[in-house]
């Protein structure tokens, strides 16, 4: 489920990019190496390729390194609660919470959920 960046603040760029960069962009959970803005892909498809990765080219989108509010609270960026994860981590973590986030994220789009199943008419 895409983010929704207005529940986040104007510089989470920023703040995103500096949590990569103190991990030196590699994935906090499993230590995958990822690939930083600007770099060279075929540099890094051999760098990846010789800390037995496996191929880059396979999967790029394994090599994308994300930042992860542990909470769940786009909010709540301090240090402590955020973390940098590769994009397969990050869907490991989100995976308990994704259903709640889906109903939350439906109902802020103006969706009320059912409540106690049918209505008897």
């Amino acid at each position: 489920m895409p983010m929704d960046r207005s529940r986040y603040p104007d510089n989470w760029e920023e703040i995103a990019f500096e949590v990569k960069s103190e991990a030196n962009w590699e994935c906090q959970e499993c230590g995958r190496p990822c690939r930083q803005p600007g770099e060279d892909e075929s540099e890094f498809a051999v760098e990846v390729l010789n800390l037995g990765w496996g191929s880059y080219f396979d999967a790029p989108q394994r090599f994308t390194l994300t930042t992860a509010h542990l909470d769940q609270d786009p909010q709540n960026n301090a240090p402590s609660n955020l973390r940098a994860l590769c994009s397969g981590c990050h869907l490991r973590h989100d995976a308990p919470y994704r259903k709640a986030n889906g109903l939350a994220k439906r109902e802020r789009a103006g969706q009320l959920p059912l409540l106690g199943g049918a209505i008897d008419g």
